[in-house]
């Protein structure tokens, strides 16, 4: 081989080389901004999944307001001892609870009537009314052996805990409605379980 062929074949190596060396760069470049995007993405996901939803809704005719757990849990919170008796007699309870007063959350309408209802909803769509009594707590008590002893005078509370534990699922909550005082039994039709929405009426 003659050094011509020596130079031209250094050359074409040399040639080569810079070809792969320009490839590999710019496949590096094109594929950081990928990279950079999808992080940014996911970053952006894990921001959104960390935002609290709320878990309640309470409304009068056209004003409404939302709460999240941590806003609920914020408020001025209620501790008392109840249970429920349920159709078949089966007793429940007491056990302690802590939550929210329902006078706390209908206070921030001005503009309510003297003797309103409310209508509260489970997720599953279960619905119940409560007169302006019972709101008031002033419902059916019974003693032990599940007979009636008169009208008590409760507090109706948006319960987030029971026991000291925060409500779950198989406990009815996140949130559930309770009639508390100290160890109190009262009708099972008034402790409404999951709740998600609070509907003023007059």
């Amino acid at each position: 081989m003659t050094g011509g062929d020596k130079n031209s074949d250094k050359l074409v190596t040399i040639v080569l080389a810079i070809v792969i060396i320009l490839c590999i760069g710019t496949l590096v470049y094109v594929n950081i901004p990928q990279e950079k995007q999808t992080t940014q993405k996911l970053n952006y996901v894990v921001r959104v999944s960390e935002v609290e939803k709320p878990v309640l809704t309470i409304s009068y005719g056209s004003e409404s307001f939302n709460y999240t757990l941590d806003e609920l849990i914020e408020m001025e919170s209620y501790t008392g001892s109840g249970g429920y008796i349920k159709k078949s007699g089966v007793i429940i309870g007491p056990n302690n609870y802590t939550g929210v007063r329902i006078s706390t959350l209908t206070n921030v309408f001005s503009n309510l009537p003297e003797n309103y209802t409310i209508q509260a909803v489970a997720s599953d769509g279960y619905t119940v009314s409560y007169t302006y009594d019972e709101i008031k707590g002033h419902v059916t008590v019974y003693n032990e052996s599940g007979n009636e002893t008169g009208i008590g005078n409760l507090t109706m509370i948006i319960a987030y805990k029971e026991n000291g534990e925060l409500l779950n699922e198989s406990t009815g909550g996140p949130l559930r409605i309770v009639f508390v005082d100290e160890g109190a039994i009262s009708s099972s039709r008034l402790w409404i379980r999951s709740l998600v929405s609070l509907s003023i009426k007059e």
